[in-house]
Order: structure tokens, then C-alpha cells, then sequence
């Protein structure tokens, strides 16, 4: 049994891919410790999540960009002086802007590290920081690589673009579910109303503004949407103006699972003129699978190479004549059967949490012994 110490820079509310990752590890018969940054001093600081210890890092409030970079040094120092109270033997740094205190945690008490890659950082903050940040980010990023024991990342193509760097080959944790069972999945039948879903982050280059246009001009068709961002004000317009359009709200994780039974296919709509949307795999993506649901995805994507290889979905090139083929096609539902056939199959096959569980469990082991 080993120590585990994870380190995050969100409060943890909990963060889905790094609660499932800790458990898995639970499962494993290690102790994990999450050292979590509470930016609003809004959580308690000490809790234990389903066998997950908390630890929450307090700093002053951060309420905006230039209040996260005063503060983001003492979170770095608390982080440390929550490794000393833990006594980990692994450091799993969530992450680039955790992985220099990961990094320093490592080498001061000479055991294994860890880092996880969500996404590529510096394609994440390009469209919010000017272009030389974002380049000296990817820099710091290609120079820290080669140091961590393991390197963790969501998918093939990511894991590709770190295996320039990495000291090994990189070890891909998608972000998947468990499997549901069979009766969970989705039995499409013939109505006269195709419902379409869209959860998401309300962030621009995701089609969102375009896909509520183009829905309320479609006859029969109502479009769902659930989430929150910058865009919300303009969801929430879209659906006052659109009889057909409905904003749900923010949904937590289990009454996004039990939305999946009351719609016939889902939206994964990104530009992919945004190299972070475009190489990156929606975590949607296998729960559609999972729930035998077709997808609507954008083409150019590795989203779109994803459901064009499995058979589970439309891809398609934006414009509004192309997304209403789409969302013509599955009108019959023996298309969305079939399509959700194959995306179930898929699931079975690789898209679920089992196996990558088991994955995580074996690299640790690995690494460990």
C-alpha cells in the first residue's frame, strides 16, 4: 500500500477524472490524499470524499486573472507543506500548473512522480493570454517532461504529441464511465420530435450561438442545452427568443446520465481551427457511447475520427444546411439504433472506466515496485 499524494488547482468539487482516478487507486489498496486549491475559500478544508482525503489549500481569494498569478506562489508553497504533513510515496501532479511543485515535491523526498495531462496547456490558454505566454508555457512544458517517473494523458493523439518529450511512452487514462447497464441504454423509437442534447461548456468555438440558429429554424427538432461559461447570457437569450430551445441549467454528473434517456442524439460541436478542441476527446463522447446514443460531431476533429472509425455518429462541416442533413438523417430511428449499436459496442470493447482502472492500477504497480 502506498501513499498517494495528488496535486490540483481547483477546489474539487469533486473533479471527475481526478475523483475516478483516486478511487481507482483506492481500489488498489493505496491511501489518496487530494491537495486541492480552494481559490474562493468557499470548501471546507479538510473532508474525506467517498475513502478520497481532502486536503484543501487556502491562499486569498482569486477572483480574477491577476489575483490567480499573486497567489498561485503560496499555492505552490502550501503544497509543499501539505507533502511534509501527508508523507507520500507518489506525487500525482494534475496538470502543468501543478507539475513544477510536483516536480520539486519528487526530488526533496526522492519518490516517484507522476503528472497527468488533462489537455496541452498552452493550446488551452492561447485564446485568453497573448502568444508569447502560451509559447514560453509549451516550452516550460516540453523542458519538465522528460523528469516524471509516468506520464498520463486522454488520448492517443495527445499522448503522441507528449512522446516527443517524455522520457517513456506515454500511458493514455480516457475519460470515460463505468459502463451502465444494458437497461440503461437508450431504445430509439419513432416520434415526431428529434431531441437533441448539448451539454457543454459555454465557450466560444463551440458552435453554440450557430447550433441554436440553426435548431430553431429545423421543424421538429428541440435542442436541449445544459452547462454554463461566458457565453451563458447568449444560451439563455437563445432559448427565450426559440420555442424549440430549452436551457436546463447547470446539471450535476448523475442528472447529466439520466438526461441521456430522454433525447435521440447529442451535439459535440467545436471548431477545429482551436488546436485544444481539435486534438482533445469531449468526455461526452463515451457517455454517448455507453448509452447507445448517436453522435452529432464536428469533422476535423479527433472527436469526429473517433465516431467515424466506430460507426456511432454524423460528421460534418459546419454550416447550418450541413447540420440540418445531420439532424434529418436521424430522423429514423432505425439510424439512431444502429449508430447507438456501435457506439455500445465500442464502449464494451475499450470506452469505459473498467479498463482504464485496470490500466492505472498495473502503471502503478509498475512504478511502484
Amino acid at each position: 500500500m502506498a501513499a498517494v499524494l495528488m496535486l490540483v488547482t481547483n477546489e474539487y468539487r469533486p473533479d471527475p477524472r481526478v475523483h475516478k482516478e483516486a478511487k481507482a487507486l483506492i481500489d488498489g489498496g493505496h491511501q489518496v490524499t487530494v491537495a486541492a486549491w480552494d481559490r474562493l475559500r468557499s470548501r471546507p478544508p479538510s473532508e474525506v470524499v467517498e475513502g478520497v482525503k481532502l486536503h484543501r489549500v487556502r491562499t486569498g481569494r482569486v477572483g480574477g486573472q491577476m489575483a490567480l498569478v499573486l497567489n498561485y506562489p503560496l499555492f505552490l508553497l502550501r503544497s509543499l507543506a501539505a507533502a511534509r504533513e501527508v508523507d507520500p510515496d507518489i506525487v500525482h501532479a494534475h496538470d502543468l500548473d501543478t507539475l513544477p511543485v510536483g516536480l520539486l515535491i519528487s526530488r526533496l523526498r526522492g519518490i516517484p512522480l507522476v503528472y497527468d495531462a488533462h489537455e496541452r496547456y498552452a493550446k488551452m490558454i492561447a485564446m485568453d493570454v497573448p502568444a508569447a505566454v502560451s509559447r514560453a508555457v509549451e516550452r516550460l512544458e516540453q523542458y519538465l517532461l522528460p523528469r516524471p517517473d509516468l506520464v498520463i494523458t486522454i488520448n492517443e493523439a495527445m499522448a503522441a504529441e507528449l512522446e516527443k518529450h517524455a522520457r517513456d511512452k506515454v500511458l493514455v487514462i480516457m475519460n470515460v464511465i463505468e459502463l451502465p447497464p444494458r437497461s440503461k441504454v437508450r431504445e430509439h423509437e419513432q416520434h415526431e420530435n428529434i431531441v437533441l442534447f448539448n451539454p457543454v461548456t459555454f465557450e466560444p468555438m463551440r458552435y453554440l450561438e450557430e447550433s441554436i440558429e440553426a435548431a430553431a429554424k429545423i421543424d421538429r427538432c428541440v435542442l436541449r442545452i445544459a452547462g454554463s461559461g461566458r457565453l451563458q447570457q447568449a444560451v439563455e437569450q437563445g432559448a427565450r427568443e426559440h420555442a424549440n430551445v430549452e436551457y436546463i441549467g447547470h446539471l450535476p454528473f448523475t442528472k447529466l446520465l439520466d438526461e441521456y434517456n430522454r433525447v435521440d442524439a447529442v451535439l459535440i460541436l467545436i471548431d477545429p481551427a482551436n488546436e485544444n478542441y481539435r486534438t482533445g476527446t469531449a468526455n461526452k463522447l463515451g457517455e454517448c457511447m455507453a448509452f447507445g446514443l448517436p453522435i452529432i460531431v464536428s469533422r476535423g476533429t479527433l472527436n469526429a475520427e473517433i465516431v467515424e472509425r466506430e460507426g456511432c455518429g454524423i460528421s460534418f462541416e459546419w454550416s447550418e444546411e450541413n447540420f440540418r442533413e445531420a439532424v434529418d438523417r436521424l430522423r429514423d430511428h432505425e439510424v439512431r439504433a444502429e449508430m447507438g449499436r456501435k457506439g455500445r459496442q465500442a464502449a464494451e470493447r475499450e470506452y469505459n472506466w473498467g479498463t482504464m482502472r485496470e490500466r492505472l492500477q498495473r502503471a502503478y504497480s509498475r512504478l511502484l515496485s
